[in-house]
C-alpha cells in the first residue's frame, strides 16, 4: 500500500482550499491498494501526476482564477522577446507597417472580386471604398487587440521561434494564430485577437451595405482570425523586418 503517498495528499488536502486540490484528493484514495488487491487501483504513472498535481494545487496563487488565466503548455521553452514590450510602437506598425498594408490590399482586393457587397459594381470607386472601410476594420482590430492585451498583460507582438526546422516553425505560425504570451513569457489563449477580429468585423459590418448580419459577422471574425496566420508567417520569416528579434534559446 502507498500510505506514505496517500498520508501526504490527505495532510495537503486538509490545508488546500481550491476545487483542485478536493478533486485531486478524491484521485488519490484510489491510489491505495483495494482490499485483498496486491496492486493499486491506479497505474504507479498516475499516482505520481496525482501526488505532483496535489503538491502544486495549493501552492501559493494557486486558485480557480489559474484556469482562467488560460497557461498553456509551451514545446519551445526558449522562445521569448529580448527586448521590452513598446506598445505604442508596436501598435503604429501594426496599423501602418507592410503586413498591415498587404493585409487591406488582399482584404480589399478579394472583396473586390467578389463583388462584396453587391450594390458596389466592381470600378475603382468601389475598390476605394472597399480599401477604405477595410483600412477602418483593420484600425478597429488593432486598437480593441492591442487595448485588451494591455488590460490583460499581453504582448501583442509575434514572438519568433526559438526553434529550427521548417516543421517546428510551422506549428509555432499556427499556434500563434489562437495563442500569444504574457508579460512573463507564458503562452496563453489568444483572446485579445478573439476581441480585435470580432470588433472588426462588426465595424465592417456598420460600414459596408448587407454586412451587419449576425452569421456574417461571425464568418468574417473567423477568417479574420484564421487569416492571421499569413501575416505571422512573414513575420516568422522575417521579411520587411517584421517580428521581433530572434530569441537566444536557453541552455
Amino acid at each position: 500500500m502507498r500510505l506514505p503517498v496517500v498520508g501526504r495528499l490527505v495532510a495537503r488536502l486538509h490545508a488546500a482550499t481550491s476545487p483542485r486540490a478536493l478533486a485531486f484528493g478524491a484521485l488519490a484514495a484510489l491510489c491505495v491498494s483495494a482490499p485483498g488487491s496486491a496492486q493499486p487501483v491506479l497505474p504507479p504513472s498516475t499516482v505520481s501526476y496525482v501526488a505532483m498535481a496535489a503538491r502544486s494545487s495549493d501552492a501559493p496563487g494557486a486558485s480557480p482564477t489559474v484556469l482562467a488565466r488560460d497557461t498553456l503548455p509551451d514545446p519551445y521553452p526558449g522562445t521569448r522577446r529580448e527586448e521590452q514590450i513598446h506598445r505604442v510602437p508596436e501598435f503604429t506598425a501594426d496599423v501602418i507597417g507592410w503586413v498591415a498594408l498587404g493585409r487591406v490590399v488582399w482584404s480589399s482586393g478579394y472583396d473586390q472580386v467578389l463583388q462584396s457587397p453587391k450594390s458596389w459594381p466592381r470600378s475603382a470607386e468601389s475598390y476605394g471604398r472597399r480599401f477604405a472601410t477595410r483600412s477602418a476594420q483593420l484600425v478597429t482590430i488593432e486598437l480593441v487587440r492591442h487595448g485588451v492585451a494591455a488590460a490583460l498583460d499581453r504582448d501583442p507582438a509575434y514572438v519568433r521561434c526559438a526553434c529550427t526546422g521548417w516543421g517546428p516553425r510551422f506549428a509555432h505560425v499556427a499556434k500563434a494564430v489562437v495563442t500569444d504570451f504574457d508579460e512573463a513569457g507564458v503562452r496563453r489563449i489568444g483572446w485579445p485577437r478573439f476581441a480585435g477580429a470580432l470588433a472588426g468585423s462588426i465595424a465592417l459590418g456598420q460600414l459596408q451595405p448587407g454586412q451587419g448580419r449576425a452569421g456574417t459577422i461571425a464568418y468574417r471574425a473567423a477568417t479574420t482570425v484564421a487569416g492571421s496566420m499569413l501575416g505571422n508567417a512573414v513575420k516568422e520569416i522575417g521579411l520587411f523586418g517584421t517580428g521581433t528579434s530572434k530569441p537566444a534559446r536557453e541552455p
